[in-house]
């Protein structure tokens, strides 16, 4: 187990001289705000039906009662 962990060691680059580019960033601010709209999506779908299965939805009016019996 010491041999691999020194094996590990000796693959990982010291250090690493990259470049980011500000394009990158606007990129990972727009996945991030993409996920989060994406998730507010999911949930308030979800949470209609889940409402909806209970019953806990919203009441029918007067004008929407009429209108079933039809």
């Amino acid at each position: 187990m010491v041999v691999a962990l020194l094996l590990l060691l000796l693959a990982l680059p010291g250090q690493a001289h990259a470049y980011v580019d500000p394009s990158a960033g606007s990129l990972l601010l727009q996945l991030i705000l993409g996920g989060l709209a994406g998730l507010m999506v999911a949930l308030r779908l979800s949470w209609k039906r889940l409402t909806g299965l209970f019953g806990r939805g919203r009441t029918p009016g007067p004008a929407e009662e009429r209108d079933q019996g039809r």
